[in-house]
């Protein structure tokens, strides 16, 4: 097979250019790293917990936008139409929740609340509390979402039904509280009441997290909370969409008609998700209740993000990288022009126009693929300022694998095609002439 021959000879071409080599290697890695920055904005934004099944369903209440709109008169905020679709009241959420069809279910919501290191958490003076965004939610929270752990786990049904207070971190805060090491069994304070630390999440929250794609974008949960402690601790949830006026109090909170938890179920087969309509058909439907039940894909493509700015910077860095192959195609005719005299004298032994294209082609591959991997020394760095001068979220910008993937791909593909036209050009002259001019 004649491709490892071909491959030996191209790198030896490599190393009698290096000054055009280096130069084509340098403008691919700029222009490619300028696209996976890009890229990384994209697959941030829109990363999904892909583990998580799609026969999570909600249940959508409709609320009329005309109430929805009239509870923000004479405020400067405006009405979060996302989250109105995805949440419920706490009357809604019990009526919802006492079918006892679902093989798992829960109800969650975000809050603020004060969060204190004890003393052997630092190993010297306990923390002062801060506020940290809560999460919420059910012992089902944690599988339903295929939510990974670095230590430890999920608390247990048992753990809901008992009122036991513990707690599991996000990576984020085990990091700040616990200089990342295992913190389980450990305890912290939450509004000054202590809880044990069953688990640690691995890594961060996705940017548009499924089971509340109404704080995309925002900061991070950094703790988890059973749902039930919310009420002990009077928890009051993140941007409540209210659609009439409620008492001061928070018992008036949890009979309010205020939608603020989600309530999600799994109905993995027909049969269940027959019988749960029947249940709400025959609590919703008799209250004359408008519902929707809509399962988890199809809440993505309800709810989804917009992809436009994110796609249109996409592609004018793209544009930008197919640019940078512009300038290498000028970069190869350049070399083929300084290798006359080699090319020639092969073409004179006898090598076919095929031979020659190959090489150049696979001199391009080698190339492009060094620009590809050296793409990294220009998105990272960009992703470490990013992240430390913009701020606009605690979920960092990363190099992960699949954007160091599609990058690689793409500036291989545009590296080669920049070789086409100079690797005809290089084939295409006669020996017999190419000799006289060398």
């Amino acid at each position: 097979m004649l491709l490892p021959y071909h491959l030996r000879l191209a790198l030896r071409s490599l190393r009698r250019d290096p000054g055009l080599s280096t130069t084509i290697v340098v403008v691919l890695a700029i222009a490619a790293g300028i696209f996976c920055t890009a890229l990384m904005h994209y697959l941030r934004n829109h990363q999904t917990t892909s583990s998580a099944p799609a026969s999570l369903h909600q249940v959508e209440i409709a609320v009329a936008r005309e109430a929805l709109a009239a509870a923000f008169v004479g405020s400067n905020a405006e009405p979060n139409f996302i989250a109105s679709r995805e949440r419920v009241s706490f009357p809604m959420l019990r009526v919802l929740a006492a079918s006892g069809l679902p093989t798992r279910q829960t109800a969650t919501f975000r809050a603020r609340v004060l969060v204190g290191g004890p003393h052997e958490a630092v190993g010297r003076a306990a923390l002062p509390p801060w506020p940290r965004n809560a999460r919420f939610a059910q012992a089902d929270f944690f599988p339903m979402f295929g939510l990974s752990f670095r230590y430890g786990g999920a608390w247990t049904r048992e753990d809901d039904a008992g009122g036991a207070a513990v707690v599991v971190l996000g990576g984020p805060l085990n990091d700040q509280l616990f200089g990342g090491d295992d913190s389980v069994g450990r305890t912290i304070m939450v509004d000054d009441r202590p809880f044990r630390v069953v688990g640690v999440i691995e890594g961060d929250q996705p940017f548009a997290p499924d089971w509340d794609r109404a704080v995309t974008g925002g900061p991070q949960d950094l703790l988890y909370l059973p749902f039930a402690e919310h009420e002990r601790l009077l928890a009051r949830p993140e941007a409540p969409i209210a659609v009439a006026p409620e008492g001061p109090r928070y018992a008036d909170l949890l009979a309010s008609d205020t939608a603020a938890p989600a309530f999600w179920i799994d109905l993995p087969t027909p049969a269940l998700r027959e019988a749960y309509a029947r249940h709400l058909e025959a609590t919703l439907g008799a209250r004359n209740k408008r519902y929707t039940l809509r399962d988890l894909p199809r809440l993505r493509r309800d709810l989804a993000f917009p992809r436009t700015v994110f796609k249109f910077f996409l592609f004018l860095t793209f544009l930008v990288l197919a640019g940078g192959g512009l300038v290498t195609t000028r970069l190869h005719l350049a070399k083929s022009v300084t290798r006359q005299g080699e090319l020639s004298i092969f073409r004179a032994v006898g090598a076919p126009r095929s031979a020659i294209v190959a090489r150049q082609l696979l001199e391009a591959l080698v190339l492009s693929t060094f620009g590809g991997v050296a793409a990294v020394a220009v998105a990272g760095p960009s992703a470490f300022v990013y992240n430390h001068l913009i701020g606009d979220t605690d979920i960092p910008l990363r190099v992960t694998l699949p954007s160091f993937g599609i990058t690689l791909a793409a500036t291989v593909l545009v590296g080669t095609l920049a070789a086409l036209y100079p690797a005809w050009r290089a084939a295409a002259r006669r020996p017999t002439t190419a000799i006289m001019r060398y």
